[in-house]
């Protein structure tokens, strides 16, 4: 049997998407602030995340920031391992270009996090890993908030090599576009309406290396927590 083209691929996920009431349109096109131009992306209001790691929650052992390019890397036992920054944020624009390599490699990038430590972190997770490439998962309640299909997430992800999460938080409405092709778009009430953002490095018989070269952000309003 050949292979499903794209397109194909795509009309099922948005068929089965429609009788499971998502609101995820597959077909819509990236935002122009969803692009980035030589690393960066169009207008202002933008900064960089990783310039320094001095705003950063950090355990060492695990992350270090070299020529500009964060890392994490671990190899697996009994607790998580998070990184998030000390400020919080509500409403935002967010660009993260990451890679990830490692057997059995999981990792996410973490929005509205609220940490009690390094291990539990509630909290969202534009995910990353087989399986659950272009998911959102919420940490708070251990659960799969919108899935997508790993066939088509397995044609999208650039596997060992750079991908790009595009993610826009307005209220509860959060919207998430790998690689140019929007995977999440849904309404969640029952989430953090702001928090810190991160990574994760998940635990068990995982080696996960992640490293992150951009991580760019823009607040939508102007009320965060300093």
């Amino acid at each position: 049997m050949k292979k499903k083209s794209l397109t194909a691929l795509l009309g099922l996920f948005m068929a089965a998407s429609l009788q499971a009431q998502q609101s995820t349109d597959l077909t819509e096109t990236l935002p122009e602030a969803g692009k980035l131009t030589a690393g960066k992306p169009v207008g202002s209001g933008w900064f960089s995340l990783i310039a320094t790691l001095d705003g950063w929650n950090t355990d060492e052992t695990y992350w270090s920031l070299k020529t500009g390019v964060l890392r994490g890397e671990y190899k697996g036992g009994r607790p998580h391992q998070h990184i998030w920054t000390k400020k919080k944020y509500t409403d935002f624009e967010l660009h993260a270009v990451v890679r990830m390599s490692g057997k059995d490699a999981n990792s996410g990038v973490c929005i509205r996090l609220n940490p009690k430590n390094a291990d539990i972190a509630p909290g969202y997770q534009v995910d990353m890993g087989a399986g659950y490439w272009g998911c959102l998962w919420e940490d708070r309640r251990a659960k799969m908030v919108q899935a997508f299909p790993r066939p088509l997430a397995d044609k999208l992800v650039k596997h060992d090599d750079w991908n790009h999460y595009y993610v826009i938080a307005r209220g509860h409405h959060i919207q998430a576009w790998l690689n140019g092709v929007k995977t999440i778009d849904i309404v969640h009430e029952k989430g953090f309406l702001e928090g810190s953002f991160g990574f994760q490095l998940a635990h068990g018989k995982r080696h996960t290396v992640l490293d992150v070269k951009t991580l760019i952000m823009k607040p939508l309003i102007t009320d965060e927590k300093k």
